[in-house]
Protein backbone atom coordinates (compact mmCIF):
# COMPACT_ATOMS: atom_id res chain seq x y z
CA UNK A 1 0.00 0.00 0.00
CA UNK A 2 1.33 3.43 -0.90
CA UNK A 3 1.94 5.93 1.89
CA UNK A 4 -0.46 8.85 1.95
CA UNK A 5 0.86 12.09 0.57
CA UNK A 6 1.02 15.10 2.84
CA UNK A 7 -1.06 18.10 1.76
CA UNK A 8 0.78 21.39 1.92
CA UNK A 9 -0.82 24.29 3.83
CA UNK A 10 -1.69 26.02 0.54
CA UNK A 11 -3.46 22.90 -0.77
CA UNK A 12 -5.30 22.52 2.53
CA UNK A 13 -6.44 26.16 2.30
CA UNK A 14 -7.78 25.76 -1.24
CA UNK A 15 -9.50 22.45 -0.47
CA UNK A 16 -11.13 24.11 2.55
CA UNK A 17 -12.26 26.95 0.24
CA UNK A 18 -13.82 24.39 -2.13
CA UNK A 19 -15.56 22.74 0.83
CA UNK A 20 -16.99 26.06 2.00
CA UNK A 21 -18.03 27.25 -1.47
CA UNK A 22 -19.68 23.91 -2.32
CA UNK A 23 -21.59 23.97 0.95
CA UNK A 24 -22.77 27.55 0.40
CA UNK A 25 -23.64 26.97 -3.27
CA UNK A 26 -25.64 23.82 -2.59
CA UNK A 27 -27.44 25.49 0.29
CA UNK A 28 -28.35 28.51 -1.85
CA UNK A 29 -29.88 26.26 -4.51
CA UNK A 30 -31.89 24.29 -1.96
CA UNK A 31 -32.96 27.42 -0.04
CA UNK A 32 -34.31 29.11 -3.17
CA UNK A 33 -35.75 25.91 -4.72
CA UNK A 34 -33.68 26.38 -7.87
CA UNK A 35 -31.55 28.99 -9.58
CA UNK A 36 -31.71 31.42 -12.50
CA UNK A 37 -29.33 31.65 -15.44
CA UNK A 38 -28.95 34.41 -17.98
CA UNK A 39 -27.63 34.15 -21.54
CA UNK A 40 -24.27 35.68 -22.44
CA UNK A 41 -25.66 38.13 -24.96
CA UNK A 42 -28.53 39.39 -22.84
CA UNK A 43 -32.16 38.46 -22.95
CA UNK A 44 -34.50 36.99 -20.39
CA UNK A 45 -33.09 34.80 -17.65
CA UNK A 46 -34.16 31.18 -17.32
CA UNK A 47 -35.18 29.75 -13.96
CA UNK A 48 -34.09 26.16 -13.34
CA UNK A 49 -36.72 24.63 -11.02
CA UNK A 50 -36.12 22.39 -8.04
CA UNK A 51 -35.96 18.87 -9.54
CA UNK A 52 -33.23 19.74 -12.05
CA UNK A 53 -31.50 22.21 -9.73
CA UNK A 54 -31.25 19.62 -6.96
CA UNK A 55 -28.95 17.57 -9.20
CA UNK A 56 -26.51 20.49 -9.19
CA UNK A 57 -26.99 20.96 -5.43
CA UNK A 58 -26.21 17.26 -4.87
CA UNK A 59 -23.07 17.64 -6.98
CA UNK A 60 -21.96 20.68 -4.96
CA UNK A 61 -22.65 18.94 -1.65
CA UNK A 62 -20.81 15.83 -2.87
CA UNK A 63 -17.80 17.88 -3.96
CA UNK A 64 -17.77 19.63 -0.61
CA UNK A 65 -18.07 16.37 1.33
CA UNK A 66 -15.23 14.70 -0.59
CA UNK A 67 -13.03 17.72 0.07
CA UNK A 68 -13.86 17.53 3.77
CA UNK A 69 -12.95 13.84 3.82
CA UNK A 70 -9.65 14.59 2.07
CA UNK A 71 -8.79 17.15 4.74
CA UNK A 72 -9.70 14.71 7.51
CA UNK A 73 -7.62 11.94 5.93
CA UNK A 74 -4.62 14.23 5.60
CA UNK A 75 -4.80 14.86 9.35
CA UNK A 76 -5.13 11.10 10.11
CA UNK A 77 -8.40 11.67 11.99
CA UNK A 78 -10.07 8.80 13.80
CA UNK A 79 -13.27 7.12 12.67
CA UNK A 80 -15.18 8.85 15.47
CA UNK A 81 -13.92 12.22 14.26
CA UNK A 82 -15.06 11.35 10.71
CA UNK A 83 -18.52 10.56 12.06
CA UNK A 84 -18.69 13.80 14.05
CA UNK A 85 -17.53 15.80 11.03
CA UNK A 86 -20.24 14.18 8.89
CA UNK A 87 -22.92 15.07 11.45
CA UNK A 88 -21.62 18.65 11.67
CA UNK A 89 -21.51 18.86 7.86
CA UNK A 90 -25.19 17.86 7.63
CA UNK A 91 -26.12 20.23 10.47
CA UNK A 92 -24.20 23.06 8.81
CA UNK A 93 -25.92 22.45 5.48
CA UNK A 94 -29.32 22.40 7.16
CA UNK A 95 -28.55 25.56 9.09
CA UNK A 96 -27.33 27.35 5.97
CA UNK A 97 -30.49 26.41 4.08
CA UNK A 98 -32.61 27.78 6.94
CA UNK A 99 -30.55 30.97 7.16
CA UNK A 100 -30.52 31.61 3.39
CA UNK A 101 -34.19 30.77 2.81
CA UNK A 102 -36.22 33.80 1.66
CA UNK A 103 -39.30 32.70 3.66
Amino acid sequence: MKPQSVLSPAVQFFVAAIVLLGLIGGSLIVAHSGFATSPRRGGPSTFVPAPQAYLLAATLYGMSFVGMLALLRSRHASLLFHFLATVLFAAGATGLVAALSPH
